[in-house]
């Protein structure tokens, strides 16, 4: 799109939204708002959800960030004769945000609207809302709380009566009498957290199954499974700058069917606008999602994401149409799916006419988690997933792709955004394709015992060595003949899957698999957990992901580019690559333990383990480690000189790992060993409720295990001196 096109389609856009906005009632909320509030604050630990001001008469209220996208948290919408304010955490409205006067200054201007300008003198609040009508009392005076067991009192209630609710925590057929109730007159106060309730309900789609969706989206206004950060100080915007361009569905659409391209941040706006929103829609939807489609059909189908030609937001249609096909697929994921062109940058495609077989997989149910079956199945090719008798009510999952990363909301496609699947084994057949194709699992939920065999394929079969089962000859033979684009290497410990251009010069995997072995034994004892495993932790290759440069869980995901490292047992056990404190990095993650891991310390007590396996297994002290660099003692010697302040140690995660790299080095591994195995060990009722004990039981414990009080030391802590008698500090559990 050239500059001049695009300035009068921003223009049009603009005159618009004048126009619109002059019609709609929220725009007064928004007015008063501006004039008495700033900022909203969510509380430590709460996670904001979204809500999608998608048009008509939904007016955005605040704002927080996805990404570099400006995202509402908070909306008003007019639903027949009524009003409805939406926020998309209850904590904005928690008792505890009576210390920022602005929430209570908020919720005071919402409850005003919705009351017609008066104060309200009675509000109904939802009972799942327990403590909410602290902050109530606060914003409104002399003010009646009364309770809203169920939405059958919402038919008794005064046709502008407010009640304060949340739709998500009620029934489909629930959510029809709040929307009569509001098609009447009624006010409604709603906390909605769309990413909550679909991890709640993982089996049911915010699409059709969402009661808040049920209700509000006739009006234009919706939540998607999407989190929101706040902005500058951690906290949320609240503004009357709000109609951006691209903001609305019907904004966004007008602009995207302008030109093949937009400028970034307006791409961006517009893409998180309509792709969050055809996440959502009703499939009978006829508003939104026929100019979704058409919109989509119109874009350049040649154009394939690839880390070497990336699809970026400027290319609106080209990512939208992927999403759409995502959705789609992902919403009826139970049938025959055609190959994606996308298939073939990751996670790829074996040769054409190549072998395909079914397999009788045996599946020890007393380990959870995933099994490989050593099949990759086709991009688009049916899979055929056949159970004994009775095996449909064991609970079994079957997965295609290894990658748990999906990037829909990254800026930049380097794959399609999307490429594994998992379905429930709830029938005695199940048959279906993936568009993309992937390494082939068999998933047991937890607590299950016994055996089964269960038949799989066709499919390509995949290299795949299991130790104790293989041998050098045989994986290089597997690996000669399999057309499957990607392997793994397994023992009880570990598995690692990734491509197999990166195995090409392995011949032989037993010692990667024995290092392996020894990292996650030494990160266990450091722990304080047994050696043997339920299951063993997978590391995954994979071209794209979808946090930090690698990240934590199951599986560990681990960027491509550094998989030279991660499969050379040499280049482990000599430590020199960045990459080797990652994986120690990432492995210890999965080992941390949240009572001795307290507010702003999870990317600090994280490198225990990268510091002992850097000694365990590369033979390097703390000091030859990046822990040795100038930069670090001299930040630690200013921080000293400045008195040790902690909001300067909470900032820098190398000068609070000093902190305890020091003791480390005075009291050796052997005391963090006790202190950590003694957090396994001791009764629930005695380990840290708060931080705040989480800190001084650090402190306590260590000190009573090497023998000296090292209140001093952790004074900026906020930890108290040591009591009266010191040997108290010193014997006392």
């Amino acid at each position: 799109m050239d500059m001049c096109k695009t300035g009068r389609v921003l223009a049009c856009a603009a005159a618009v939204l004048t126009l619109a906005a002059s019609a709609r009632e929220a725009d007064a909320l928004r007015a008063a708002l501006a004039a008495k509030t700033q900022t909203l604050s969510l509380g430590a630990g709460a996670l904001s959800g979204c809500v999608l001001a998608a048009g008509g008469e939904t007016v955005p209220l605040a704002f927080g960030r996805v990404g570099s996208v400006k995202a509402p948290v908070a909306a008003a919408t007019v639903r027949g004769r009524g009003r409805a304010v939406a926020i998309s955490h209850e904590a904005f409205l928690s008792p505890d945000r009576t210390d920022h006067q602005e929430n209570v200054a908020f919720l005071r201007e919402c409850l005003l609207w919705l009351a017609g300008g008066r104060k309200p003198s009675v509000i109904h609040v939802d009972v799942r809302h327990g403590s909410l009508h602290v902050l109530l009392e606060k914003a409104v005076t002399d003010v009646r709380i009364e309770p809203l067991a169920n939405y059958d009192q919402l038919d008794k209630l005064p046709a502008t009566a407010v009640v304060v609710t949340s739709p998500d925590g009620h029934s489909l057929v629930a959510a029809d009498k709040l929307a009569a109730f509001l098609d009447r007159g009624g006010r409604a106060l709603c906390t909605v957290v769309g990413w909550g309730w679909q991890q709640i309900h993982p089996n049911k789609s915010l699409r059709s199954d969402s009661p808040f969706n049920k209700v509000f989206g006739p009006a234009g206004l919706f939540t998607a499974n999407v989190t929101v950060d706040p902005g500058k100080n951690g906290l949320f915007d609240v503004t009357k700058d709000a109609d951006l361009p691209g903001l609305s569905a019907d904004d966004a659409l007008e602009l995207t069917a302008e030109g093949a391209s937009l400028p970034d941040a307006l791409g961006a706006r517009c893409l998180y606008t309509l792709g969050s929103l055809a996440e959502v829609l009703p499939l009978d939807d006829t508003r939104w999602l026929p100019k979704l489609t058409a919109l989509a059909k119109s874009a350049s189908t040649a154009f394939v994401p690839s880390p070497e030609r990336p699809l970026g937001s400027t290319r609106v249609r080209e990512r939208l149409a992927y999403q759409l096909f995502q959705d789609d697929w992902l919403s009826d994921p139970e049938r025959v799916w055609p190959a994606s062109p996308a298939a073939g940058v990751y996670p790829g495609v074996p040769a054409k006419g190549t072998k395909r077989e079914t397999r009788d997989v045996s599946v020890d149910l007393s380990i959870p988690r995933w099994h490989g079956t050593g099949l990759f199945a086709a991009a688009g090719e049916p899979l055929t997933v056949t159970l004994p008798e009775g095996a449909e009510k064991l609970g079994l999952r079957v997965r295609v792709g290894s990658t748990t990363c999906r990037v829909t909301k990254a800026p930049h496609w380097r794959r399609a955004p999307v490429v594994d699947i998992e379905l429930p084994l709830v029938k005695k057949e199940t048959k279906f394709s993936s568009p993309f194709g992937g390494l082939v699992y068999l998933v047991v939920p937890a607590g299950a015992q016994g055996k089964v065999s269960v038949k799989v394929g066709p499919a390509c079969p995949a290299a795949w060595f299991v130790e104790g089962r293989d041998t050098p000859e045989t994986w290089l033979a597997a690996l000669r003949s399999s057309p499957a684009p990607f392997v793994e290497l397994e023992n009880d410990h570990v598995v690692l899957s990734v491509p197999k251009t990166a195995v090409q010069n392995l011949a032989d995997p037993r010692p990667l698999l024995q290092v392996w072995r020894e990292i996650t034994d030494h990160d266990a004892r450091l722990a304080g957990i047994p050696t043997t495993r339920t299951s063993p932790e997978r590391l995954v290759g994979d071209v794209q992901l979808c946090a930090g440069y690698m990240h934590a869980g199951y599986p560990i995901m681990i960027p491509t580019g550094c998989l030279r490292n991660l499969m050379s047992e040499k280049t482990i056990r000599t430590g020199k690559e960045d990459d080797v404190w990652g994986f120690f990095h990432e492995m210890g993650h999965n080992h941390q333990n949240p009572a001795w891991t307290f507010d702003g310390t999870t990317e600090v007590t994280v490198n225990f383990f990268t510091l002992y396996c850097m000694q365990k297994i590369c033979g390097k002290s703390i000091r030859e480690t990046k822990m040795g660099a100038d930069s670090i003692a001299r930040g630690v010697a200013a921080w000293n000189a400045a008195g040790r302040p902690p909001d300067k140690w909470f900032d820098d995660p190398f000068l609070a790992l000093d902190f305890f790299a020091k003791l480390i080095e005075k009291y050796g591994w052997e005391s963090f060993e006790k202190l950590f195995a003694e957090y396994q060990t001791c009764p629930p009722s005695e380990l840290p409720k708060t931080d705040e004990e989480k800190r001084i039981q650090w402190c306590r414990r260590l000190s009573r295990i090497v023998g000296e009080d090292l209140s001093d030391e952790f004074k900026f802590l906020g930890v108290p001196p040591a009591p009266k008698e010191k040997s108290e500090i010193l014997t006392r559990r």
